[in-house]
């Protein structure tokens, strides 16, 4: 039996299910094209991935060790003064049943998932949701900016290659935002040998199913190259309908998700390469609950449909420049957003508001240039990034429906709602890492930002005297910043390590922060064009105890913010963006892994975080107090393996009664088995494997303590705080190539 490949001028077999025909289809049609090209190629020779030389057999210390390139230090993260993980790409493999990153990222300790539907939300990292740019997202290196509340939910899993997480203050090497760490998502390149003659060939990377929410999708790419080029085309599907939980439907849960990419490299020798690549995604997302729709269906109906994104970047790399690097690596990029929000407001008895707003915008363009260069026990890495975003405004048009027969009772055509602006940030950073002898590493990083955000003059039609009074007052706002880390490992022995750091974070409000006013999702906001800075400082102190078999990284934090933004409270209606003072958020995080047998293995995180707005005395809201998951892993000589995953959650107790709910404790299990297809069909199957479980086998409903919810409505409904999906039965084949 021979390994699928898509074939030219097949089709996929009839199915009685309309979603998995369309996703197949879309499928289908991408491993199309790729036979079209791959008709006068062979098929391309590539070398073996770290993902296919691991085995269950291999220690720890044998592992292949992983560059983060989120660092931009040139260290590999056992030996950074920095606390960082990496979902590397045997997990991305293996993970069935997501969605999304953003569950995945929630296995790393200091970050949870703030769910608001199938696909979408954001992540919660050290206490503060990505919403508020306190964390920077990255691709490749390059900042993902412009749709903070939505940018989590436009990856395709199956096109990366790995997910770096660095968490603390992390400003000194990206500045703005940067305050609580940064999430780099690592996009996947094919592996060929250059000097080969040319070469392409078409597989199906993956194919999935969710029974929760009647999910199917996959990816189809292209892989090859030769004569100095590799070669990756992509293009992937995926479609849900509404999740189920154990409490019901999570009505309005929905998504669909299609997007095509691309990344070709060319070496014109063996020190540099030049890359191209560029991505287009078109999702649409609904939201059963959770930011912007709690406490959900009836009562609020939201979706984005769609999210455009289109994006274009032209890399370059370059080793051995003498004296000036040892490395230089640079790019430049731009990329557009384009989003239909549809909201369906049904809270008041008396009227229905039914809201499109169309925000087509921002356009964000950037780039770095960064150099690396070792002299004797020093590493060196310097270099300068920028980013400008310019955002147009929203504009909304709004009808008044009689709810019991759905008249129109009245209407506005579409106005513009926000006035536009441009932020523009650049930065220079210079960064040592610094290795004083056996037992003694420092680091250290210095960066300036200066960033301004200019606000347009024009009054929009319907804005007040008061707030056009504000804008003239406050006007171009122009900000700067100095910030760095300190940081050192202490060798104790060759296993264990202390670890310490310090660093000062900043956040200068964007445009959209100072200029948002009106609907913003359901949520009612006045402008904030006098918005200040906040700034923060973060202590760390840490061990990791590292052997042949076990890895344990502990690590304890405080940070202290000023001027910290909110989206206060004015009455139960109305909000708006303030700063309101001080804040501390303190935590601990333990990451481990700890193979006790030949086969045998447990991985395991803990994450505790406490948060205080330190003006008032009162807690910051929808922070999870305690999450813990525990995975213990058979590998079996015979190709196959087992997993059992438990995921558990403290119930949240210390809350600001005004703003949340007590919530209760939980855990979910989760089990899995995975099959070397070669190993058990025959070796026309190398690199594929095939993975099927049962995420929640107990069926237990589950609130995750960071989610949003309504003060208005009351506690149980399952948008109110959004319930976790139910017992799901998945399934999921991938190749490697």
């Amino acid at each position: 039996m021979k390994a699928f490949t898509p074939r030219c001028g097949a089709s996929p077999h009839p199915s009685s299910s309309a979603r998995l025909r369309s996703t197949l289809a879309a499928i289908a049609s991408a491993g199309s094209l790729a036979c079209s090209a791959s008709a006068i190629a062979q098929s391309a020779r590539t070398p073996p991935s770290a993902e296919a030389t691991a085995t269950a057999d291999t220690p720890f210390n044998d592992l292949p060790t992983v560059e983060v390139t989120a660092a931009r230090t040139g260290v590999v993260a056992e030996d950074s003064t920095r606390a960082i993980s990496v979902v590397d790409a045997q997990r991305l493999r293996d993970a069935v049943g997501t969605a999304g990153i953003q569950s995945l990222l929630a296995e790393t300790p200091g970050i949870q998932f703030a769910r608001t539907g199938g696909l979408g939300g954001q992540i919660v990292m050290r206490g503060f949701n990505s919403n508020i740019t306190r964390s920077v997202l990255t691709v490749d290196g390059d900042r993902y900016r412009g749709r903070n509340t939505l940018e989590f939910n436009m990856f395709d899993p199956a096109a990366i290659e790995r997910i770096e997480v660095i968490r603390g203050a992390a400003s000194g090497l990206y500045g703005a935002d940067a305050m609580n760490g940064v999430v780099n998502v690592v996009t996947r390149r094919a592996r060929v040998d250059p000097n080969q003659a040319f070469t392409l060939k078409p597989t199906l990377r993956s194919f999935e199913m969710n029974s929760v929410n009647d999910m199917v999708g996959g990816r189809a790419e292209l892989i090859g190259g030769g004569n100095g080029f590799d070669v990756l085309v992509g293009a992937h599907a995926r479609e849900a309908g509404d999740y189920r939980t154990p409490l019901g439907r999570a009505l309005n849960s929905g998504f669909e998700s299609r997007g095509m990419d691309f990344v070709v490299g060319y070496r014109p020798d063996a020190d540099s390469r030049v890359e191209l690549s560029a991505r287009y995604q078109r999702v649409s997302t609904e939201r059963a609950g959770g930011l912007g729709a709690a406490p959900g269906m009836p009562w609020q109906e939201v979706r984005e449909d769609p999210i455009e994104e289109k994006y274009l970047r032209l890399a370059y790399e370059r080793r051995n420049l003498g004296a000036l690097a040892d490395k230089l690596d640079a790019a430049l990029y731009v990329r557009k957003f384009d989003t239909h929000i549809h909201q369906t407001n049904r809270t008041n008895a008396a009227v229905t508001v039914d809201t499109h707003l169309r925000v087509d915008t921002p356009t964000v363009f950037g780039g770095h240039a960064i150099g690396l260069k070792a002299i004797d026990r020093h590493v060196l890495t310097y270099g300068v990034d920028f980013f400008r975003e310019q955002f147009y405004g929203r504009v909304a048009d709004t009808r008044r429906l009689s709810p019991a027969t759905g008249a129109i009772l009245a209407s506005t055509p579409p106005t513009r709602m926000d006035r536009g602006s441009t932020t523009t940030n650049a930065g220079v950073f210079v960064n040592d890492e610094w290795t004083l002898n056996d037992r003694w590493s420092l680091a250290g990083t210095l960066r300036y930002d200066w960033l301004r955000t200019d606000i347009d003059k024009t009054p929009l039609a319907n804005e007040s005297a008061l707030l056009q009074q504000t804008f003239a007052r406050v006007g171009n706002v122009t900000n700067s910043a100095v910030t760095g880390n300190l940081g050192a490992i202490h060798r104790l022995t060759p296993d264990w390590q202390l670890v310490a750091n310090i660093g000062r974070g900043f956040r200068a409000p964007s445009g959209q922060d100072r200029t948002l006013t009106g609907a913003a999702g359901t949520i009612v906001t006045l402008a904030s064009p006098d918005l200040e800075p906040e700034k923060s400082t973060t202590i760390e102190a840490g061990a990791r105890w590292s052997g042949p078999s076990h890895r344990l990284s502990v690590t304890a934090y405080r940070t202290r913010y000023t001027n910290l933004i909110t989206l206060a409270m004015i009455d139960p209606t109305l909000y708006q963006r303030r700063n309101v003072g001080r804040a501390e958020m303190q935590g601990l995080e333990v990451e481990g892994h700890w193979q006790f047998a030949r086969q045998w293995r447990v991985r395991h995180a803990l994450t505790g975080t406490r948060g205080t707005d330190r003006t008032t005395g009162t807690p910051l809201v929808e922070i999870a107090p305690w999450v813990a998951l525990v995975g213990l892993r058979y590998d079996a000589p015979q190709g196959w393996y087992g997993e059992s995953v438990v995921r558990a959650y403290k119930g949240k107790t210390r809350i600001d009664p005004a703003q949340e709910r007590a919530t209760a404790s939980y855990a979910i299990v989760d089990v899995y088995a995975g099959f070397d297809l070669a190993r058990w069909i025959g070796s026309d199957w190398k690199g594929w494997r095939a993975v099927a479980g049962i995420e929640n086998l107990f069926d237990r409903a589950g609130r995750n303590p960071t989610v949003a919810q309504s003060m208005a409505y009351p506690a149980g409904l399952v948008g109110n705080p959004l319930v976790e999906p139910g017992r799901a039965f998945v399934l999921k084949l991938s190749s490697n190539y």
